[in-house]
């Protein structure tokens, strides 16, 4: 009897642990995540090395602009047109240089795969894209015009173009 006992409370534990379980309900719930992916951007330029300056013929020379970006960021690339000028001695002369004997202005012409636009001294220019990640690049020309080579000093002139990318 005591076997039967032993047998009977086993069994009673065992139905009452798997019971419970028979009856166990379950919920769920939802985290809700978010974030930002901030695009950057860059932009640098090959120089525009004009060489000699003919004084009776236009002197034209390229340079290669590359804005690399974020994947998907739209950008901006804007030339200043007042810093399309060529110094005596150097871009760091750009204060003391007299207009007529040691500035040289320039217009910048950029040409894209589809279009161009003119930066004159004193007005302004851009190049817009939308990144696929990679390096995008646009062909910068300046050509001097003879006329702006003749009443200035003769030496050796430097400027500093000014780019900037928007985004």
């Amino acid at each position: 009897m005591n076997k039967l006992k032993k047998l009977l409370l086993i069994s009673s534990a065992l139905l009452l642990s798997t019971a419970n379980n028979t009856f166990a309900e379950t919920a769920t719930g939802t985290i809700t995540t978010s974030g930002t992916v901030t695009g950057t951007c860059a932009v640098s330029a090959t120089p525009l090395a004009f060489g000699t300056l003919s004084q009776t013929a236009p002197t034209s020379t390229t340079s290669t602009v590359t804005a690399t970006c974020s994947s998907g960021t739209v950008w901006t690339v804007t030339n200043a047109g007042s810093t399309n000028k060529l110094y005596l001695g150097g871009a760091g002369n750009a204060l003391t240089a007299n207009a007529t004997t040691g500035t040289i202005s320039y217009p910048i012409t950029v040409t894209t795969g589809g279009g161009s636009f003119v930066s004159s001294p004193g007005a302004g220019g851009s190049i817009t894209g939308t990144s696929a990640g990679t390096a995008q690049t646009a062909s910068l020309t300046g050509t001097v015009a003879y006329a702006n080579v003749t009443p200035v000093t003769a030496g050796t002139y430097g400027g500093t173009v000014t780019l900037t990318i928007t985004y």
